[in-house]
């Protein structure tokens, strides 16, 4: 039913979407949580004071990133031709692995920064057999330099600069050179303002590597989430076999695109150990690859009711969840 539906190419789903992640939200609509901004990057930090008495405005706007997000991982996968079959299911992957649980249904730094890594991938991936990329190198430089002020472990993106510009183009050292400029210009100009106002130590020991130098709180997490975690890795794996599976089909643009959503996996797998504390939000860029990796599995199983089970089964587990951990 779910997987059907949304398996098409029906413009409808540009209303279900909404409405099924508004679902999921609702939970956090009833009980909005605190907008944190201690020791947070000066982005963030200008925008988390602005609702931090405000838990609902906050939450508001988390869940309109959230579906912005969404649409715009769509747009991108179909787009530049990420998988073979066009469909809304990366969109819906998205939106159910970004709202697993209670803890993720708030305002928080990676949203931002997925935003702006969002645009930072297309721009690599727009890149592909141009005379000349200077434009979309030095955009996506910019771009992961942006995400990283909003939320620092965003730094590891940064080599993936490199990798995108080794698969996506020819050799050009201009174009690595403008990237690394891109990159670099957003924190020329806040390392100067901190400067200037004699807060170099805090942006560095409290902001940026912060989470370097105190001991991480781990959450205590329900039985429930454990179940649910357990689900969504099975379809990661299921996912991840079918992509390897069928690497050699394709454009030799989607084969490319495919090998750099899986070093943006790795990347992401490592921005967790630099998070500032183990919780389940820090682990939104990952989400990234892993809606579309299931996606194209979705889209590609043969048996249906296989694919509404699995689905089903993750949802269920995490309505569970939520609802566990909200009573």
């Amino acid at each position: 039913m779910f997987i059907r539906f949304f398996k098409s190419n029906n413009a409808s789903a540009l209303i279900l979407l909404p409405l099924f992640a508004l679902a999921i939200w609702a939970f956090g609509f009833i009980s909005p949580a605190i907008v944190p901004v201690n020791h947070t990057m000066p982005l963030y930090e200008l925008v988390g004071e602005l609702f931090s008495n405000a838990p609902w405005l906050g939450t508001f706007i988390a869940f309109i990133l959230v579906v912005g997000e969404a649409f715009l991982l769509n747009y991108i996968v179909n787009e530049n031709e990420v998988v073979s079959k066009q469909s809304y299911l990366p969109a819906l992957f998205y939106i159910l692995f970004i709202s697993n649980n209670n803890d993720m249904l708030l305002l928080s730094p990676p949203l931002f920064a997925n935003l702006f890594i969002l645009f930072a991938i297309h721009k690599l991936l727009t890149s592909y057999r141009k005379d000349n990329a200077f434009s979309q190198a030095f955009d996506a430089g910019f771009l992961i330099s942006i995400a990283s002020l909003f939320y620092f472990p965003c730094v590891v993106f940064l080599p993936l600069l490199g990798v995108g510009l080794i698969l996506m183009r020819p050799f050009n050292w201009r174009e690595w050179l403008i990237s690394f400029i891109g990159a670099l210009i957003p924190y020329i100009f806040v390392i100067t303002i901190y400067f200037w106002k004699d807060k170099l130590d805090a942006l560095f020991f409290d902001k940026m590597f912060f989470s370097l130098s105190h001991e991480k709180i781990t959450q205590a997490l329900p039985k429930s989430f454990y179940f649910m975690i357990g689900t969504g890795w099975l379809i990661l794996l299921f996912s991840i076999g079918k992509l390897f599976q069928g690497v050699g089909i394709g454009s030799q643009k989607t084969k490319k695109s495919i090998v750099l959503l899986i070093w943006f996996f790795f990347f992401s797998a490592l921005s967790i150990f630099i998070a500032p504390e183990i919780a389940t939000k820090y682990f939104a860029p990952i989400v990234i690859p892993t809606a579309v990796f299931c996606g194209n599995y979705f889209a590609n199983i043969k048996k249906q009711w296989w694919a509404e089970f699995l689905f089903l089964l993750l949802l269920s587990s995490i309505f569970f969840n939520l609802i566990v951990h909200f009573f």
